[in-house]
């Protein structure tokens, strides 16, 4: 058995603001490596850890260099660590041989109510919009994992998602941690992580003990008709310049893939472009 885990910073517990990435960075840092630890104790302490050959990391959060690679390498002799940007993929880098998807960290689209940090893979989109849904990380990355047969079976993040995912019925059969409750955009009220923690234990262990073979892929198919509704006309500008492209308005793109990966691959493309 692979597990691949997709790290992303938002729906951290002990985290309410983009800037506590570097004006906090000695809490920020305690804060994602122990989140991370729990899930790595909860495969340790499972019934299951003796068929787990590999886990693997994806640090998918900005520019992929929050995880310490000698830390995590203490945590687990089987971790294996994907960091850096840009790159295929970005979040879901290197899925090919895995087994069960956790994604640890993860935050709701941009426009949910009550959502600690929401957006869509860039805080230049004002909103993604897939099929005519509004689309979160967690929905765009699990349709490329739908593509690879491969089930996501436990998210960690914010209660912003979890009423996006669970409670609104996107991915309501997914076992969930809430981190924190997410009374505005940037701010939050803090689970205790004594609690967090065990939480996090309990569902890696229920997650690995079930036949992934007969969890949900996903409903979303192809093709992907994908609508961007960027925050300014000039990132608007600079996305109608990509091929593929249709300018619908002047905040909206339209795009459309057949693919899970060339989706993931021209969001990223754009938010590469809109950083400029």
């Amino acid at each position: 058995m692979n597990i691949y885990i997709s790290f992303d910073m938002e729906g951290i517990g002990g985290i309410d603001r983009f800037s506590d990435e570097y004006k906090a960075a000695s809490a920020y840092s305690r804060a994602i490596h122990a989140h991370l630890q729990a899930v790595i104790d909860g495969i340790q302490r499972s019934p299951k850890n003796k068929d787990i050959e590999t886990i693997t990391v994806a640090d998918s959060h900005g520019d992929g260099k929050n995880l310490d690679y000698l830390t995590l390498s203490e945590m687990d002799e089987r971790i294996e660590l994907i960091s850096g940007y840009p790159r295929g993929e970005y979040m879901m880098s290197g899925l090919d041989r895995h087994d069960v998807i956790f994604f640890l960290g993860y935050h709701a689209s941009s426009g949910q109510h009550r959502a600690n940090m929401d957006h869509s893979y860039s805080t230049s989109f004002h909103r993604v919009s897939i099929n005519g849904i509004k689309c979160s990380e967690a929905m765009i990355n699990q349709i490329y994992a739908k593509e690879k047969h491969i089930p996501v079976g436990l998210i960690v993040g914010d209660s912003g998602l979890y009423n996006q995912l669970i409670l609104e019925g996107y991915m309501p059969y997914v076992e969930y941690v809430v981190t924190k409750d997410s009374l505005a955009h940037s701010a939050v009220v803090h689970r205790n992580f004594q609690k967090v923690r065990a939480e996090i234990m309990e569902k890696v262990a229920l997650v690995l003990d079930k036949d992934f073979s007969a969890l949900p892929l996903g409903d979303l198919t192809a093709p992907y008709n994908v609508t961007i509704e960027t925050n300014t006309t000039l990132h608007a500008d600079m996305a109608e310049m990509l091929p593929g492209t249709t300018r619908l308005d002047g905040y909206r793109i339209g795009m459309s893939f057949d693919s899970g990966k060339d989706l993931i691959n021209g969001l990223m493309s754009l938010e590469v472009l809109c950083r400029k």
